[in-house]
């Protein structure tokens, strides 16, 4: 059967671009298709001075294949803490199947007894949800409240494995294998060595999983490959990148060490210290997955490798399973002399460096650059959307409130928000769209009073507002999207405390840019200048948005910046003159206007791009089409759906009969066949 074009056009956006290059992507069979090192881009010397470091056993995929292996990568050991990302799994694919409401339902209605305990506690435990459970806040065993703090407990690992597997999968322990873990997951990815969660046997900490290196790797492929194996979906693309991609934020403090009751009877699935609370999280954990995140003092966790990189790892870094999306590669290994983030970066250094087709460098080099070529964009040195009618363009779509956090409703989970539009953008970016806009100021959420700034009142950053954005930067980085990246917005521009403050910002944010050496990231000074909503002179003319265009261009030469204005498809001409390229709104544009506007920019004689569009259904697809018709790059604004909280990002569903027209505009007509 054939697949629709939208169909493998999902499938080649959702996959690392590195299995794009080379084709259809690959697949293990009953055993692994292999390749020798060098036929798969890979120093093979190198390979050995990694192998020789990690020591134990272990196996290396690229691009589908098996390329290189050490010591015994086909016997089945245990892998302690490195299964618990096999947990998350099992998770979302009962939310999936039904068999669980919600990742915030209560864990207390499938083990009532966690509802009984800690009465001096205000019963804290009937809180737990599995969300708590699945990110180690659940602080069971410990005196804070659930989602209070993170808490690395192994007695909560199995408070959370016999719940969800004897009692919401209903599996007998004897025959979770047989009933549960072979048929959802390792007969269809076609485990060889018989994986097993009874690594020690029924009466030994029942749930470890015992599973061989290239067994383990086929698991790190699963998610690589987006939860699709061989065009069978197990899990969901939302829940398959959510996984490893929503790290913790640094926000979120360590437990203490003040023991709580826990059920009676609770057994552990590792360590028997009470209280138990063995390491922090280091902006690096996410639904059990550890990641490539920052921690509290701005240290990326492996600072050799690139900055997609997630894997699962048990007893400090010895028995590991990692994934490096950048590299369409998996590595796994067990028995390893490695121990602690320290090693593990040292022998992920020296991994990386037997890559020799890296789409960037060991140090996290972003691989999305884009560029002006006369009047039109580029990707990567390729003029955007070839043969298309779009061929040149930019087209966008406006999230601003991706990043959004409100300081005067404390209860906004701005990092889940962040999260939830992070697992759509392949499909935004499978249906044309190659830039998103965001703002350190975030967007009007439709009600008055809301706080929102990434600026302190001196100009400098606000780090945990940063670190949202840095995620999407880095997501869209993935996917081969640009970022229009606003610094100033109406309404929130108060909290800057004068214009020395204000020309601050703009030098701080570009300072920001520079460290993390992004290139596919546009700078917008301030959207819509000279909203009665700004306060500050330098936001509220034309001269003031020339000065903190001079002010970004003169600290990173390199870098485009403009500035956007009303809604009316104007821009001042002292603005346009001093712009890279000319930001404009359509919002309050007639589509019969659309044709002149344009027109009296094409002077200038830059790439000119509407981001900013607040027409949908059919109105937005034919601004779309009018604005493609006339060279101008289009960006859709879905008030109602993004904008306004609470907001929603579904994808496609957005706005169906704008994103049918933006494949249209940017996808080339496929051949008749003869």
């Amino acid at each position: 059967m054939l697949m629709s074009c939208s169909s493998l056009l999902t499938l080649a956006v959702t996959m690392p671009l590195a299995t794009a290059a080379l084709g259809a992507p690959v697949w293990p069979g009953k055993t692994w298709a292999t390749r020798k090192p060098a036929e798969a881009g890979l120093d093979a010397a190198r390979l050995k001075t990694f192998s020789d470091y990690v020591r134990g056993r272990g196996c290396i995929v690229r691009h589908g294949r098996l390329v290189y292996t050490w010591g015994d990568y086909k016997r089945r050991g245990d892998v302690a803490s490195a299964a618990k990302p096999v947990y998350a799994h099992f998770l979302f694919e009962a939310l999936e199947d039904g068999r669980i409401a919600s990742l915030d339902e209560r864990v207390a209605k499938y083990e009532p007894r966690l509802a009984a305990i800690n009465a001096s506690l205000d019963h804290k435990d009937r809180l737990i949800t599995w969300r708590h459970l699945a990110n180690q806040t659940s602080c069971y065993g410990v005196a804070e409240k659930p989602g209070s703090a993170f808490c690395y407990n192994d007695w909560q690992m199995a408070l959370f494995w016999d719940t969800l597997f004897l009692k919401v999968y209903r599996a007998d322990l004897a025959g979770v294998d047989a009933e549960v873990l072979h048929p959802f997951l390792t007969d269809p990815i076609q485990c060889e060595d018989n994986p097993t969660f009874l690594a020690f046997g029924l009466k030994d900490r029942p749930g470890r999983l015992s599973i061989s290196p290239r067994d383990f790797a086929r698991f790190g492929l699963l998610y690589l490959r987006n939860g699709i194996w061989k065009g069978r979906r197990l899990i969901s693309i939302q829940h398959a990148r959510m996984a490893v991609s929503s790290t913790l934020p640094n926000s979120l403090p360590r437990a203490g060490m003040q023991p709580a009751e826990m059920i009676p009877g609770q057994r552990t699935i590792g360590s028997r210290r009470i209280p138990d609370n063995q390491t922090d999280h280091f902006g690096s954990y996410s639904w059990l997955w550890w990641t490539n995140g920052v921690d509290r003092s701005g240290k990326r966790h492996w600072p050799g490798a690139p900055y997609d990189t997630y894997g699962a790892l048990g007893h400090g870094g010895r028995r590991v399973m990692i994934v490096i999306p950048s590299f369409d590669l998996i590595v796994s290994w067990n028995d390893s002399i490695v121990q602690g983030p320290a090693m593990e970066n040292r022998a992920l250094t020296k991994l990386v460096a037997a890559v020799r087709d890296a789409p960037w460098s060991s140090t996290g080099t972003p691989r999305t650059r884009i560029s002006i070529d006369g009047r039109r964009w580029r990707l990567n040195g390729r003029v955007t959307y070839p043969g298309t009618p779009a061929e040149g363009l930019l087209m966008n779509v406006r999230m601003v409130n991706a990043v959004f956090e409100d300081a005067n409703r404390p209860g906004f989970d701005a990092d889940a928000n962040t999260s939830e539009f992070i697992a759509r953008i392949p499909e935004y970016v499978a249906n044309g769209v190659r830039a998103f806009t965001i703002n350190l100021q975030g967007g009007w959420p439709g009600y008055e009073g809301a706080l929102c700034s990434a600026f302190n009142p001196d100009g400098s950053l606000r780090q945990g507002y940063m670190r949202r954005v840095r995620r999407v930067i880095e997501a869209c980085d993935r996917h081969g999207a640009a970022v229009i990246l606003g610094c100033y917005y109406q309404r929130q521009d108060q909290v800057l405390r004068d214009g020395a403050a204000v020309r601050a910002g703009v030098e701080h944010v570009v300072a920001w840019l520079r460290e993390g050496g992004w290139t596919h990231v546009l700078l917008e000074i301030a959207n819509e200048f000279g909203h009665a909503g700004f306060d500050h002179r330098l936001l509220k003319t034309s001269a003031g948005q020339v000065e903190l265009i001079r002010v970004a261009k003169r600290a990173a030469p390199n870098l485009l910046v403009s500035a956007s204005v009303g809604g009316s498809g104007v821009l001042p001409e002292a603005v346009a003159r001093a712009s890279d390229f000319l930001l404009i709104h359509f919002n309050n544009t007639r589509i019969a206007a659309i044709p002149k506007r344009i027109a009296a920019l094409r002077p200038y004689g830059k790439p000119i791009v509407c981001n900013e569009d607040a027409k949908v259904g059919a109105r937005g697809a034919r601004a779309a089409e009018a604005c493609v018709a006339h060279q101008t790059s289009w960006g859709l604004m879905q008030w109602e759906v993004n904008q306004r909280f609470p907001f929603h990002f579904r994808g496609v569903a957005d706005a169906p009969v704008v994103y049918a027209a933006l494949q249209r505009l940017t996808h080339a007509a496929r051949p008749t066949a003869q």
